[in-house]
């Protein structure tokens, strides 16, 4: 006989693996992208990734927001309430729509930010482009955040999975036709990436929306039977408790560019050593994340259905799941380190720097992946104010003044350079995951209202 931690956990595999199949996609896509702009020429490669450095904050935010409609709808969904599963998701959709819009203007009017940011005239002009044809598909990806919220706080995992590998072999071909000016298309070098982008975002809306209309899948839910007007009350739920998840969001990928801007003066060495550091962290960033939004699934289903012991029981499984994880992933990196770097550069002083950070790295997956745990489950119980005063506290009020602290003064002994960063980050990081943990003991300690 099963014991109950292998059944649940079972579970959170179960809607777990699709997303990180589809994450992962989301990453290669972005690796196309990189990869055809840098060899069709380097100023292309330049404007791609200057102009994704400026649309992707922006979606981040906005994806961030509508997180709060996957614990909505899955409370919605163990309290067995089809018609607030509708309005929540349709109201989703508004409220993605008014954020995309300031932003789409945004991107078509770039050029005094651009001029700001002292961007190369060989490329900016190029950067404009590729914003230019990113903000027509903006919108598209907002509706399908909204979308995607809705199937997997129905427990439905795959369609992101399925859309995110449609979007991925349409966006192959496209990028190196619009790129190269292959088979007929224009030759758009690197703003033929952006139009390639916005295509996909509104091909993967259509995927979803085929997915979503589909009732017998969804308990009979009929999305888009009668469109719902705006309801501000409604909207602004969401907004409420979507807010500050996409400041934290926000503040922790950040963090990271914060870092990177700060190690900028100590030399091409020690930034080159961080950004292999910071590229597998990334990669790996993806498991933990996975097992967050399912457990944020399970637990919003458990408490919809007024199971709190149940959605309890989830959070003890689901932190013990992500701690398992964490181990394993520490030893890989423990053991593999100086075989990863030297994936990525042959020069012998970036990959003796670099594998000592990944010493660091893999000290701090453990309170990372207990801290993002936490955090998932805290959103289930749609508890979101107090952990992004806790997660701005640990990082922006500890880790960075740390990081500083230790890399480029004297105060605490000589300058660590790029390791004093990744120390302050483990201690952020402890910090967080001893306060988010404490916020979760206490909230799910709670009798439901």
């Amino acid at each position: 006989m099963k014991s109950p931690f292998l059944i649940e956990l079972k579970h959170l595999l179960k809607l777990a693996s699709p997303l990180l199949a589809a994450q992962l996609l989301v990453t290669g896509t972005s690796a196309v992208d990189t990869l055809m702009a840098g060899r069709y020429h380097a100023n292309d490669l330049a404007a791609v990734a200057i102009g994704s450095g400026i649309w992707l904050p922006m979606y981040l935010l906005i994806s961030g927001l509508l997180i709060a409609t996957t614990s909505m709808v899955a409370r919605y969904h163990g309290a067995g309430d089809h018609t607030s599963i509708v309005s929540t998701v349709q109201q989703s959709i508004w409220l993605a729509l008014a954020t995309a819009v300031p932003c789409v203007f945004l991107l078509l009017h770039t050029e005094t930010l651009l001029v700001w940011l002292a961007v190369d005239r060989s490329f900016a002009s190029i950067t404009e482009g590729y914003l230019t044809a990113v903000a027509f598909g903006l919108p598209g990806a907002a509706i399908y955040s909204s979308l995607r919220s809705f199937t997997e706080g129905m427990g439905r995992t795959k369609p992101f999975m399925l859309s995110s590998f449609v979007a991925f072999l349409v966006n192959i071909p496209l990028n190196y036709g619009l790129i190269y000016g292959r088979w007929g298309l224009p030759e758009l070098g690197g703003a033929g990436c952006g139009v390639a982008t916005a295509v996909s975002m509104w091909l993967q809306v259509g995927v979803m929306w085929w997915f979503t209309s589909r009732p017998e899948c969804y308990e009979g839910i009929q999305l888009f039977q009668r469109w719902l007007r705006p309801d501000w009350l409604k909207i602004g739920q969401i907004a409420r408790l979507g807010l500050p998840i996409s400041i934290a969001v926000f503040a922790e990928v950040s963090i990271f560019s914060a870092i990177a801007l700060l190690l900028a003066p100590l030399g091409a060495l020690v930034v080159a050593s961080h950004q292999i550091a910071l590229s597998v962290s990334h990669l790996i960033f993806m498991f933990p994340l996975s097992l967050s939004q399912a457990i944020t699934i399970r637990v919003g289903y458990f408490l919809g259905r007024n199971q709190q012991p149940l959605a309890n029981f989830v959070v003890r499984t689901g932190v013990l799941a992500s701690g398992l994880l964490a181990l394993t992933t520490m030893t890989l990196i423990l053991t593999f380190r100086h075989s990863i770097v030297s994936w990525y550069t042959t020069d012998i002083e970036v990959q003796a720097v670099a594998a000592g950070l990944f010493v660091w790295m893999a000290i701090y997956q453990f309170p990372d992946q207990i801290q993002i745990a936490s955090n998932a489950a805290l959103r289930a119980y749609q508890d979101t104010r107090i952990p992004l005063a806790l997660i701005l506290l640990s990082y922006w009020g500890v880790a960075i003044p740390l990081g500083i602290t230790l890399a480029r003064t004297e105060w605490l002994g000589p300058p660590m350079a790029a390791q004093g960063f990744w120390v302050a980050l483990v201690v952020g990081l402890s910090l967080t995951a001893v306060l988010l943990g404490a916020r979760l003991y206490r909230i799910a300690r709670r009798p439901l209202d």
